[in-house]
């Protein structure tokens, strides 16, 4: 694979997704993004937007993910 065509997946990764994540769906993805910060990664930030949506994490005020 070429540095372009790496580039470009690793782009991919970080971005959010086209419908909201389920429930599931964003448990995953804060999982798998564990080392990214929402204000940096626009999936995990989708992630974070819908578990706080369900009522499953309630967001710090001092600190941003």
């Amino acid at each position: 694979m070429h540095s372009l065509a790496i580039h470009q997946f690793q782009q991919e990764m970080h971005q959010a997704p086209l419908v909201p994540f389920t429930v599931a769906e964003a448990h995953s993805v804060m999982q798998f993004h564990v080392a990214c910060r929402a204000k940096k990664c626009p999936r995990k930030a989708a992630a974070l937007q819908a578990l706080v949506e369900a009522g499953r994490v309630v967001p710090f005020t001092s600190k941003p993910r």
